[in-house]
């Protein structure tokens, strides 16, 4: 494993420990949304995502695979998209959500990862916990499930290069 991937497990989990506690006081609460905690939990999240989507770009620095190309490889997620890509597009959607607050028409990028995104939650309420909880496919509900992963995508990078 290298460096930069053992260095995202780590933050992933603490990411992770975070997500148990405000699970543990979603199951706790009358009113987990009322509580702010659906809220909270979808924030960590969105940081989990954009870590992953860091560690993605810093992956493909030396190999002269494109970032397009690049995101397309890798498992392939029930909804037919790459697992990557997903990860990528709930990364920027995170980031970029708030701009799109009342703007009357979304510009191209910002309409596809919208969608995507949408397509992948299959809700319009927590769309990232709700990508995450797709993306375990049964396993925990935690970002150190999508390693394997990334993984994946690592040797299907190696051996487009």
């Amino acid at each position: 494993m290298d460096t930069e991937l053992a260095i995202l497990c780590e933050f992933l989990e603490m990411i992770d420990q975070k997500l148990n506690s405000i699970n543990e006081l979603i199951s706790n609460s009358i009113d987990p949304d009322s509580d702010g905690l659906c809220d909270r939990g979808e924030y960590f999240i969105g940081i989990g995502f954009v870590a992953i989507q860091q560690y993605l770009v810093e992956s493909l620095i030396a190999t002269g695979v494109s970032k397009g190309d690049a995101y397309r490889l890798g498992p392939i997620h029930s909804s037919e998209q790459s697992i990557i890509s997903i990860i990528n597009d709930c990364a920027n959607y995170w980031k970029h959500e708030a701009e799109w607050v009342g703007v009357a028409g979304l510009h191209k990028q910002g309409l596809k990862t919208y969608s995507q995104v949408t397509d992948v939650a299959d809700t319009d309420w927590y769309k990232l916990s709700n990508v995450l909880f797709s993306l375990c496919d049964g396993n925990k509900f935690s970002f150190n499930s999508l390693i394997p992963y990334i993984r994946d995508w690592q040797v299907c990078i190696h051996e487009n290069r």
